[in-house]
């Protein structure tokens, strides 16, 4: 008898947290009070940009680093990434729809094997850790494998 009422228990108590929280709505469901909702669905956004601009050797480090340790790993290892120059910011989108503030780049690097490369990348805010920090995405011309930003890394453009 115990094993047909958890049986029975087991099926009703699933259906029973859904229709809660359907019934308190996304508000409640999920601690969205309307003041947070209207910051994050609105256009008005009065926050500022707190990532880094897009010739900060901050982020030239992380794209080296980035691009040496995928080398490294998952590639060739023969041709490493020397260094990043001539950043310059192309585009910028600042909290418009999707509400992520956004700094669009190309650069310069330079490769181990005396090559020079274009560098396109864009700058996310709110894209770290946990939605901590800044994001980084980048594709160097020439060397997308995969060709997740092809043609010609031409997806991470504006």
């Amino acid at each position: 008898m115990e094993k047909v009422e958890m049986h029975v228990l087991s099926r009703v108590l699933p259906v029973a947290v859904l229709a809660i929280l359907l019934a308190a709505g996304p508000a409640g469901a999920w601690g969205w009070g309307t003041e947070n909702r209207d910051f994050l669905y609105s256009t008005d956004r009065v926050a500022p940009w707190a990532g880094p601009a897009c010739d900060d050797p901050k982020v030239a480090a992380r794209i080296v680093e980035r691009f040496n340790q995928n080398r490294k790993e998952y590639w060739s290892p023969a041709v490493l990434m020397n260094d990043v120059v001539y950043a310059r910011e192309v585009a910028t989108n600042q909290w418009d729809p999707p509400l992520i503030a956004t700094r669009y780049c190309n650069a310069t690097a330079y490769l181990s094997d005396g090559s020079r490369h274009d560098v396109t990348y864009w700058l996310r805010s709110e894209q770290g850790f946990a939605g901590v920090g800044w994001g980084l995405q980048f594709c160097v011309a020439g060397f997308d494998e995969h060709m997740a930003y092809a043609p010609a890394c031409r997806m991470l453009r504006p």
